[in-house]
């Protein structure tokens, strides 16, 4: 899900809270004229979703080959590296590149690359949830504003413009960092390359992958400013409340609410005083949990763990509060040695990323706990 797409959720969701309340008012045409206004918006979610999942399926340009025989096949690539057969010169061009760190690390075929993006799909990433910038280099960094925007300033023409008042900014650097596997493959490799090579890259490298990117997103977004400390919130009228005072406004477009399956579950069992949940369902996709409007996201407990018996929530404009710079390439390496013993060759795989804090003032951290139940009072009369 994209940017865009949050902003639309959010604002299906307002129009058809805003129909509902028209109609309990006696105002049909005004809440018929939401639920209208709310249908268009849905289109343009499903016109957005559509050209979004396009765009995920978009395999990266390569050379194209002088003949169709001569186009190479990434699996077998792979497949005929482990075997330690030779390769030719096609297919050694799709596997060198400037991005590769040494001789012993190759890139990735860009035909398995996609196929690797496609099993990601089968599990909960938090990248989908943050701002994803791709880079060649191996550091950098980002300006960020510090502090309330001042806004423009008003002069006359020919005049000076008055810097009081300007922005401070505050640089944020990155430096990207290597994750691997090493993964174990028989030297008997059963079955066709394709579907051999993707079960051992689904078992030990893309699951694992998602579940490192997700507990360095996470750790980030837990980090606070000196002196700050994470908002203790008691149920969801903390939260409301928090929502409605602590971010701006600017903050709550595109919002998302991220917590574990603990916090999901506090948030799920609240209801108001006839019994009714307090989180709905999403107008535009049922399976979507929302409050205030606003989408939730839910990780396992193991990956986004309870501090002190509370659940972490995250809440507010996280694509601007977090930014993951990604290695536009995976590199890989073989070894008929590591696994000797085993009859296995070994497959590693390394991926690069950093992972650093952008907007703080986008979003908020807090530590929810169930809300204290209410104590009901009788009167007693006096004999």
């Amino acid at each position: 899900m994209n940017k865009r797409m949050r902003e639309l959720l959010t604002q299906i969701e307002q129009k058809a809270e805003q129909a509902k309340s028209f109609k309990e008012s006696g105002d049909f045409a005004k809440a018929k004229e939401m639920l209208d206004e709310a249908d268009r918006l849905k289109d343009e979610y499903g016109v957005e979703k559509r050209l979004f999942e396009m765009d995920q399926d978009k395999v990266p340009d390569e050379p194209k080959p002088e003949s169709q025989k001569s186009k190479a096949d990434g699996f077998k690539v792979i497949a005929k590296m482990l075997k330690k057969q030779s390769l030719t010169d096609v297919e050694k061009a799709l596997i060198t590149g400037d991005n590769a760190a040494n001789g012993e690390n190759n890139l990735v075929p860009s035909d398995v690359r996609y196929e690797i993006r496609e099993l990601r799909k089968q599990y909960k990433s938090a990248k989908n949830l943050v701002t994803v910038i791709p880079t060649e280099t191996l550091s950098g960094g980002f300006n960020f504003e510090s502090g309330a925007p001042a806004g423009l300033t008003e002069f006359d023409d020919g005049a000076e413009i008055d810097g009081t008042g300007d922005p401070s900014f505050v640089r944020k650097s990155f430096t990207i960092k290597n994750f691997g596997k090493l993964i174990p493959i028989s030297n008997i490799l059963k079955g066709a390359e394709k579907a051999g090579l993707m079960a051992y890259l689904n078992r030990w490298f893309v699951k694992n992958a998602v579940i490192s990117e997700n507990k360095e997103i996470f750790a980030v977004l837990k980090t606070l400013a000196e002196g700050k400390s994470a908002k203790s919130l008691k149920g969801l009228a903390a939260l409301k409340t928090s929502l409605n005072k602590d971010l701006d406004p600017d903050a709550l477009i595109g919002a998302v609410i991220i917590t574990n399956q603990t916090g999901f579950d506090i948030m799920d069992s609240e209801t108001d005083a006839v019994g009714r949940p307090l989180l709905k369902e999403s107008y535009a996709d049922p399976t979507v949990k929302v409050f205030k409007g606003i989408p939730i996201e839910v990780f396992s407990d193991g990956q986004l763990e309870n501090v002190s018996g509370k659940a972490p929530v995250f809440y507010g404009s996280i694509d601007s509060a977090c930014y993951f710079i990604e290695k536009d390439s995976l590199e890989f390496a073989t070894s008929e040695h590591f696994f000797f013993g085993k009859n296995q060759t070994a497959l590693r795989v390394i991926e690069g990323f950093d992972v650093i804090q952008a907007d703080d003032s986008a979003y908020m951290y807090g530590l929810l706990e169930a809300a204290p139940e209410k104590t009901v009072t009788t009167k007693t009369s006096a004999s």
